[in-house]
């Protein structure tokens, strides 16, 4: 898509797509660098607390994720962004303090509000990405945020590899003071750019000048009837557990990075593996977005099976490494180095990874977008998607806190994904539509879609009108809610 000069504004879809992905830079970026580095960025022996800590986060972030989006669609993105700020610099500053003191009180707590806040912004920066694309950019907004986001992870890495780069030494060494600083100080950031730069979705304007939908006063009854919709739409509910899985492999790799590699080794295991994330997204979007591999449908089937074929043979890949060499996690690591002849393996298999992390995600995600383009739907949509992602999450690390093999979270895993891939083949072949213009009420039809349609007899001209109504409608709401506040 291009940008003309008159689309540089802050109520432009796209623009409000990038300032959600720079928060995403700022917040879940910096998370998942440290979670990365193993145990939480702090010795081996700290892995224990790190995994317990990500339990309790993910499983309360299961719980507030199916409420999320409500609270999104109640309160704005700015607002709710703002609250899911909060818990991330508490969660780094709780691991930093248990890796320096000893004491895990401060790691627990940080971890529970960050399950929280987890919920409320990951809600609304899906529901940015879902509702303010176009059909035709669903993937491209999906994988903007996300490049935002590994760049931010990225970056962070970076900035720790740099500071360990001559930390070839113990295996008991954590990450130094330095690297907690500045993680926390960027987090920090992302709190006010949450408050003066993003706007409500009432007031977003495409290109066009249209707007993306017919925006109602919500209330809290409305929220809670849309809730019990959203579960008895049995077409996401059968995304479950698709959604169930997507994270998993973060939980796996991050715990073996930390037992089999010393620091320094860690720190570019996890550059390597944030950074493969942005071209494989990014090729991802490619078939997703690209009408020369066919219509909509076509183009989900075939993103899922590129995909699907890269997930289960690393998996399988990874189960041989594991039996080859013996990996107990009940013996102390090896602290590998990137000069042993043992790191070059288990490196290839880290960094691949990382590709199955994202274009996972965006594979299930863009098929989530193919069901609706309702803004207070998708928001939902969202928010269940990360918290359903995060019970995943906790799962694999309860399993990993616990002392399970690696073998057999490794075979959990894989028989999870196996299912979930399962149900996006059935979800993509029965209820993906080419699209879902014209269907629904309440969404705004871009002016280039209701002329396409015309020209291709795919709509009457009384049907493609009905955009223009609607525009009509949304100064009608505005001006009632002017009238009410008087």
């Amino acid at each position: 898509m291009g940008l003309r000069r008159a689309d540089i504004r802050l109520n432009h879809p796209f623009i409000q797509n990038l300032i959600a992905g720079m928060m995403l830079f700022c917040l879940p970026g910096i998370y998942l660098a440290l979670t990365g580095l193993g145990a939480g960025g702090g010795k081996p022996s700290s892995q224990t607390v790190a995994a317990n800590v990500n339990a309790i986060l993910y499983g309360i972030f299961f719980v507030t994720g199916w409420f999320g989006g409500t609270i999104m669609n109640l309160i704005g993105p700015n607002y709710t962004m703002l609250l899911g700020s909060v818990g991330y610099s508490l969660y780094t500053g709780g691991l930093w303090y248990f890796d320096r003191s000893g004491n895990s009180w401060f790691a627990y707590l940080g971890g529970g509000v960050e399950g929280v806040s987890a919920a409320l912004l990951w809600a609304s920066a899906g529901a940015i990405a879902y509702s303010y694309a176009e059909e035709k950019d669903k993937a491209l907004y999906m994988t903007i945020q996300w490049i935002c986001c590994e760049g931010g992870s990225t970056i962070a890495a970076l900035v720790a590899l740099g500071i360990n780069m001559n930390n070839s030494g113990g295996k008991d060494a954590g990450a130094p003071t330095p690297v907690y600083v500045v993680f926390v100080v960027i987090q920090v950031l992302a709190m006010v750019m949450s408050l003066f730069l993003l706007v409500r979705p009432a007031k977003i304007v495409r290109s066009d000048g249209t707007n993306i939908a017919v925006f109602q006063t919500p209330t809290l009854k409305k929220e809670l009837i849309g809730v019990l919709e959203m579960i008895k739409d049995y077409r996401f509910m059968m995304l479950l557990p698709a959604i169930f899985v997507a994270e998993m492999a973060l939980a796996l790799q991050s715990s073996l990075n930390g037992y089999f590699f010393n620091l320094r080794t860690r720190s570019l295991n996890n550059v390597a593996f944030n950074f493969i994330q942005i071209p494989a997204s990014i090729g991802m979007t490619f078939i997703l977005d690209n009408p020369r591999f066919g219509l909509r449908k076509t183009r989900a089937l075939i993103g899922i099976s590129v995909m699907s074929a890269i997930t289960l043979g690393i998996c399988s890949a990874e189960a041989a490494w594991l039996t080859q060499h013996h990996i107990d996690r009940n013996k102390a690591g090896p602290s590998t180095d990137w000069t042993d002849s043992a790191f070059a393996g288990a490196f290839v298999i880290y960094v691949i990874y990382g590709s199955v992390y994202s274009i996972y995600q965006i594979a299930t995600q863009y098929v989530i977008c193919s069901l609706t383009n309702q803004p207070e739907r998708l928001a939902r949509y969202a928010g269940v998607f990360r918290g359903v992602t995060a019970l995943g999450m906790m799962f694999s690390f309860i399993i990993d806190g616990n002392g399970g093999t690696y073998i057999t979270q490794l075979s959990f895993q894989f028989a999870c994904y196996f299912v979930g891939i399962v149900f996006l083949y059935i979800v993509a072949i029965f209820y993906v539509t080419n699209t879902n213009y014209f269907q629904e009420e309440n969404v705004i039809v871009p002016h280039r879609v209701e002329q396409d349609a015309k020209l291709e007899g795919m709509a009457a001209d009384a049907d493609a009108e009905r955009g223009h109504p609607k525009e009509d409608a949304v100064a009608t709401v505005s001006l009632q809610k002017a009238t009410e506040s008087e």
